[in-house]
């Protein structure tokens, strides 16, 4: 029996981590037996031109990665008129997401309810990335769901010289460099943007050689830039914008602690985050927030409780927790553990069979 034929709809560019995520699932299938097609242009001209491209590789299953126009309706079309199963791929949960969070809301609920429940209610199987989404989904009765962790960049071209280059160019020459990877994005309902605890983490720290590096662009950018002004730490901040994923194990191993902070929401809970595999991978010490994933695999050390949506009181412990490991620099081998765990858990060789085993069982069933 051959190989099922397999299209993967990619709610993203053809550079972006989503593809990155589809290439390394379907490594282990047979390239003539894949397509791959990435939204490039406006939504509805993408659905066109998907449609077109489906009708022309006449795919045996359809892999939809994010809930996200418009790869969710024509998926559900393809499967009510063509019968063809599809696995929906998803890392959020979006329809809270986007109502806690106040990005996306108003008059777009309804548009995200439409595309989750269809995605969730109509796909053959659901791939999340976190132990807690499946939990999740199991609560809402959905039939089958499957897990894939998020995977890693590869690791092995990193030079020692060119972290050294790097950080020369950054300016982080003997300093002890707390970073952050992430999308920029200001929340309106919160009032906080990705990485703000690090920011208010730094006045705690003036008496220590300790510099901020934030990697990653959005709209929330300015909005740190002007918080990190008010606080009078903007001159211990580097911001490197976005960088190529390429380029992420070497940025990241500039890290003597890498943060991932996640909100105690269920939005935070259902996450893994792909930048949880990357900082494992690159060897960096994580502080987190005990919140979803993180809680599940990484040491105590590396973890600090947080209370609610916004925890105010959590720059405070973040700040201590840092303060005690520039202290204790030999609390900081504990990293030595993550890249083997990553492996184990997070690497594309690993992750690229469990996709097989995915597609094998729906296949099957049809």
């Amino acid at each position: 029996m051959n190989p099922p034929r397999i299209t993967f709809l990619v709610n993203a560019g053809p550079q972006s981590i989503e593809a990155v995520r589809a290439r390394g699932l379907a490594r282990r299938h047979p390239a003539d037996r894949v397509q791959f097609l990435f939204r490039e242009g406006g939504r509805w001209a993408s659905y066109r031109r998907w449609d077109q491209e489906l009708h022309r590789f006449t795919p045996d299953l359809i892999y939809v990665l994010n809930t996200a126009l418009p790869g969710v309706p024509l998926a559900c079309r393809w499967s009510r008129r063509k019968g063809v199963p599809f696995i929906l791929d998803t890392g959020d949960a979006i329809v809270e997401m986007a109502r806690r969070s106040g990005i996306g809301a108003g008059w777009r609920i309804p548009l995200l309810k439409w595309i989750e429940g269809s995605g969730l209610h109509h796909a053959h199987t659901v791939v999340v990335r976190g132990t807690r989404h499946r939990e999740h989904l199991q609560s809402l009765n959905i039939p089958r769901i499957e897990l894939i962790r998020d995977g890693y960049a590869e690791q092995s071209s990193v030079r020692p010289e060119a972290v050294a280059a790097l950080r020369t160019r950054l300016g982080l020459e003997n300093r002890f460099v707390v970073g952050v990877m992430g999308s920029l994005v200001f929340s309106p309902r919160l009032g906080i943007c990705y990485g703000w605890d690090l920011v208010e983490a730094l006045p705690h720290l003036s008496d220590l050689p300790i510099t901020a590096m934030v990697i990653g662009d959005g709209n929330g950018m300015e909005w740190l830039r002007g918080q990190a002004q008010r606080l009078a730490v903007a001159d211990r901040i580097v911001f490197t914008g976005r960088i190529p994923y390429a380029d992420v194990p070497t940025f990241l191993r500039v890290m003597d602690i890498a943060l991932s902070t996640q909100t105690n929401n269920l939005p935070g809970q259902v996450r893994t985050t792909g930048k949880l595999p990357e900082y494992m991978a690159a060897e960096r010490f994580i502080l987190a927030s005990r919140v979803g994933e993180a809680a599940l695999v990484l040491p105590e050390l590396m973890l600090l409780d947080y209370d609610g949506e916004v925890d105010r009181a959590y720059p405070g412990r973040l700040a201590a927790r840092i303060r005690h490991l520039y202290q204790h620099p030999t609390d900081l081998e504990g990293r030595h553990q993550l890249p083997p765990r990553a492996r184990d858990l997070c690497s594309y060789d690993v992750l690229a069979a469990r996709f097989q085993e995915i597609i094998a069982a729906a296949s099957r069933r049809g």
